[in-house]
């Protein structure tokens, strides 16, 4: 009985680990970043790997470099003494960053959301609905659940108090299904905050409270 638990319990433990965060690689050679444009969540960590030349990944506000507001700075050498550099995604938004003596024409884009969407039900449900979030008030973590009844581009946008967009958590096309994302909050003040679902010519709005 205690083996099976703890089977259970590690079983568990490795879907989080390999289901949530991931390595994503770039390869520094040949004076490119490949793939010049990457998709991650927060919590993914990004593997620079040297494959030829004398480079840098850079991504702290020189040459042209830009990122997220809260997320860490970066300046590593690429070369064959440090052939690796991993950086860790602790803030969605947009990193753009660079080689610096071969900028700008050596560049690269990485595209960083909060989580990813999970579907929860196989039937097609009749309506499109968004659900209130879970835990709420929350702390720094909560889900939400919403559900699109006709496929087609969907939107679940969070913003602030006063209306200013914080982030968007899904923005894609979706097929017809009940679908959940996890939301975390960790680089937000205690306050409400509002999130609002827009799909296929359908829009709601529910309130949430982060309470640190």
């Amino acid at each position: 009985m205690r083996k099976t638990f703890f089977l259970v319990v590690l079983v568990h433990l490795c879907f989080a680990i390999n289901g949530f965060a991931t390595i994503k690689t770039i390869n520094v050679q040949n004076f490119s970043f490949s793939p010049a444009n990457t998709s991650a969540f927060v919590g993914d960590t990004i593997k620079f790997q040297w494959l030829g030349g004398t480079h840098t990944t850079t991504c702290n506000g020189t040459s042209g470099s830009t990122r997220p507001a809260g997320a860490p700075a970066w300046n590593s050498p690429m070369q064959s003494n440090s052939p690796t550099f991993l950086y860790v995604i602790t803030v969605p938004g947009t990193y753009h960053y660079v080689c610096v003596p071969h900028a700008p024409g050596m560049a690269g884009n990485i595209t960083a959301t909060i989580s990813e969407v999970n579907p929860l039900y196989t039937s097609i449900p009749d309506n499109f609905s968004l659900s209130q979030n879970y835990p709420n008030p929350f702390n720094p973590e909560t889900k939400i659940n919403f559900s699109i009844a006709k496929a087609g581009s969907t939107k679940l946008t969070i913003y602030n108090a006063i209306g200013n967009e914080i982030t968007e958590l899904v923005n894609q096309n979706l097929s017809e299904g009940t679908y959940s994302v996890n939301f975390n909050a960790m680089n937000l003040s205690t306050g409400v905050y509002f999130y609002r679902l827009q799909a296929e010519g359908y829009s709601e709005m529910k309130k949430m409270t982060l309470i640190k």
